[in-house]
This record gives structure tokens, C-alpha cells and sequence, in this order.
């Protein structure tokens, strides 16, 4: 099969005799029809991941038709479209027990320990499975916009973390694809005004295609004065970090109002020093400071039936799709903030 393999840093080989994966007796194979580019993939790229070991096939935000069944696969058929989560929890830890499948303590992934969706074929196995994070697709759905649930329902998560409600005011801190699906599902939810901060003029430019109350160019106005401003001086209902950016997690505690929740959904690099935080204000104010990662089986079907009900309109993200073999053209674009959502196409 045709395939990208990370074979080591800021080395993707395009391969077109790898070998097709095996198929497991209880689960299936899965022919690749689009796979998008997540900013982790370009971390992967540069820095690697303790969890990717090369050589490896990356990538999991997946969607494509079951190929083969194994033989004693009953729930899929082969024709079948389906959409993948990325994470296989274990179902028997302390959090998967508890329905925070997100928090497994032995938890695998496609596109880290196993194999992703960088190729024409992948296999799924009966955990992924057993997890239920194996999703059919209705007709009327493209493959493009199905394998954006995957990103979507970590926002899911990280919404309901942090409690949006009708009315209330959200302040999101990058305009990246993630911060616009924070402010697409934030207005779902019923937000009245979103407020979005960014430094990237082409960024910028994109986001005003997006049903965004205030756009703030922090390179040019301060973005917690025109927070305040736009709230009577009270501060965001909720504000999100989705910009690994350790500046932006100390100006958001400004931004929110007391009793306000601020949600840290952008990791930061490893090599981060410490980031000075106001803890007075947290206390006297009583903001509630929270991080959100990843999503449970039961936020990736909530995702997919927000776009299927077109709540959520992911497909507006999608700037460019591009064949398989041009994956460092898709890193560089999404590197660069030219691009929101690339989708690979491994058959094109």
C-alpha cells in the first residue's frame, strides 16, 4: 500500500510498497478515504513523541469505508463508512470506570502506538471496537468533513468542562482551527458574544469568515482591555487557551469575571519554563482554572451528530485538501497558519 512513515525527525518518506496491516480476527480493515492534519502531527514531526516510535504511520483524525472483517467480526460490514476516535481506552481503569475514557492510565492511539491513518489502509482492532469509537457515517456526510469529529470532540470536552451557557460571553485566545471550533460549538451552546484574540495576520484574516462578535489584533490593541470593555468591565462568562502560548494562560486570568472559568486547552511546549500566574486573583476572584485534553467515547458521538446536524459547520475549516504524497506541504501549511484543517487523500 501506499504510505507516509515517520521514519525519524522532520523525516516523512512517502512509500509506495509498505506492507498492508494485518488483518485482526476481530476487527477490520479500514480503507482510508481522508485523513486531516492535526497540529500534534507537526509536533510529531519535529520533535517526536514519547508514544510514536518510529518507524510508525501517523495521523488520527480518520474517516473511510471497512474494507475486510475479520471472521469474528460481527458488528461492521464490509462497504460500511465509518469515522475513528483517536484514543483506545481500556474500559477497566479508575477513570475509564467513571466515563473520563480520556484519562485511561493504559490507553493506545492511532497514529502513536498504533498504526495511523497517514496511508491507504490501517487496521482496527477489537478494542477500538469495544471502546466504541468506531462510528457509521450516513450517506450525506463526506469523509472530509466526518474525520474533523475526531478534533471536535476534544473541544466537546473541553466545553462541557468548563460549562458554556445561553448568554454567555466567551473569550478564546487563538484563531487557529481549534479556537474556531471552540467559538462554532460555543455559539451551538448559545453563547451571545464571542470574543477572539489572535497575533497572526492570516489567521486573522480567515477568522472573519466565522460568526465572531470581536476580533482583537493583539499585536496592535490589548486584548484583556478589550475584554473588559466588551463585558461592562465584569470579565468573560468562560475564557479558552487554544494557542500554546504560556503568556496567553497568564493574560487569560484577566479576562475572566469572578466566579469565571478559564480553560487552559492548549498544551505548552516541553521545554516551558514556569508561567508567572496572579493567584490572588483566582482567589479573590474565585475564577476556576481548569485544563481539558482529549475526549471519551460517549464526546465523540456527541461530535459527529453536531456535524451531522450541521451545528457545528466544520467544513468551513477545510482550506486545503491535498493527495497523500504532498503530507510535507500539508505540515508546512498548517506550520505556517496559511492553512485552518488540511485534509490527505490517500488515493488521489
Amino acid at each position: 500500500m501506499k504510505a507516509v512513515v515517520f521514519e525519524s525527525l522532520e523525516n516523512m518518506v512517502i512509500r509506495e510498497d509498505f506492507p498492508d496491516p494485518e488483518l485482526p480476527r476481530d476487527g477490520f480493515i479500514l480503507k482510508v478515504e481522508s485523513v486531516a492534519i492535526c497540529g500534534s502531527d507537526v509536533r510529531i514531526f519535529h520533535r517526536g513523541h514519547i508514544n510514536v516510535k518510529p518507524p510508525q504511520i501517523i495521523g488520527h483524525e480518520v474517516a473511510g469505508i471497512v474494507y475486510r472483517v475479520g471472521e469474528e467480526t460481527i458488528e461492521f460490514k464490509e462497504g460500511e463508512r465509518v469515522v475513528l476516535g483517536a484514543d483506545v481506552p481500556c474500559g477497566k481503569c479508575y477513570y475509564c470506570l467513571r466515563g473520563h475514557q480520556n484519562n485511561c492510565t493504559r490507553a493506545i492511539a492511532f497514529g502513536y502506538q498504533l498504526q495511523g491513518g497517514f496511508a491507504q489502509f490501517m487496521a482496527v482492532p477489537r478494542d477500538a471496537i469495544d471502546a466504541k469509537i468506531v462510528q457509521r457515517l450516513p450517506d450525506n456526510l463526506s469523509f472530509d468533513e466526518a474525520c474533523l469529529t475526531e478534533p471536535l470532540a476534544c473541544i466537546v470536552n473541553g466545553q462541557n468542562l468548563s460549562g458554556i451557557y445561553a448568554g454567555d460571553t466567551v473569550a478564546i485566545i487563538g484563531a487557529g482551527p481549534i479556537g474556531l471550533m471552540h467559538a462554532m460549538l460555543a455559539r451551538a451552546k448559545g453563547a451571545t458574544k464571542i470574543i477572539i484574540s489572535e497575533i497572526s495576520e492570516k489567521r486573522l484574516e480567515m477568522a472573519k469568515n466565522f460568526d465572531i462578535d470581536v476580533l482583537i489584533d493583539a499585536r496592535e490593541k490589548d486584548p484583556v482591555e478589550v475584554v473588559l470593555r466588551e463585558t461592562d468591565r465584569l470579565g468573560a462568562d468562560v475564557v479558552i487557551v487554544a494557542a500554546p502560548s504560556g503568556s496567553a494562560q497568564a493574560q487569560a486570568i484577566h479576562m475572566a469575571r469572578n466566579l469565571g472559568t478559564v480553560n487552559f486547552f492548549g498544551g505548552l511546549p516541553p521545554n516551558t519554563k514556569e508561567i508567572p500566574i496572579d493567584t490572588n486573583r483566582i482567589h479573590y476572584k474565585e475564577i476556576f482554572v481548569h485544563g481539558s485534553h482529549g475526549s471519551s467515547p460517549k464526546d465523540n458521538a456527541i461530535a459527529l451528530k453536531l456535524i451531522i446536524t450541521g451545528q457545528v459547520k466544520v467544513g468551513k475549516l477545510i482550506t486545503h485538501i491535498l493527495p497523500l504524497e504532498e503530507v510535507n506541504k500539508g505540515l508546512k501549511l498548517v506550520e505556517s497558519g496559511e492553512a485552518l484543517k488540511v485534509i490527505l487523500k490517500p488515493w488521489d
